[in-house]
């Protein structure tokens, strides 16, 4: 598939993924639930990962690392604990913004944020999958992943 298509496909699923978890999350996280609000921490959360994206790049370009023999191993190494920070911003931000609700420690907010990380992950396919010759040529780290 030409990469003038994928790229643009690629933002709108990460976008709808992360508005679907944000709507999720405020439900969860704050008994609330509206689709403006879902729409401007999915929004928030895209912004993230554009942030911690470029910076994966930079830090990765500058560090020359070992890749190690097994592309998934480097993906997930980077990306879960990445992931885990950004949406963990994101959580704090949902709770801060509400009168009460969990805490960041609690299990309702760690079982929202791990499954943000699978959401992240999920939406990753379609660019690994067309982009990248499938698994076999998958290496996206330090791209728009986040």
């Amino acid at each position: 598939m030409d990469e003038s298509v994928v790229y643009p496909v690629y933002i709108v699923v990460k976008y709808v993924a992360y508005c679907l978890w944000s709507y999720y999350g405020l439900k969860r996280l704050r008994n609330q639930s509206g689709f403006g609000a879902a729409v401007g921490f999915g929004s928030a959360r895209l912004g993230l990962g554009m942030l911690f994206g470029i910076g994966v790049f930079f830090v990765g370009a500058m560090l020359h690392l070992n890749v190690p023999a097994h592309p998934w191993t480097l993906y997930l190494s980077i990306y879960v604990p990445l992931r885990y920070v950004e949406w963990t911003i994101l959580a704090a931000l949902m709770i801060a913004s509400a009168n009460a609700g969990p805490r960041i420690g609690e299990g309702v907010t760690q079982r929202w944020i791990l499954g943000g990380i699978l959401v992240s992950h999920l939406a990753d396919l379609p660019l690994i999958l067309f982009t990248y010759d499938g698994a076999r040529g998958f290496l996206p780290v330090g791209r728009f992943l986040c």
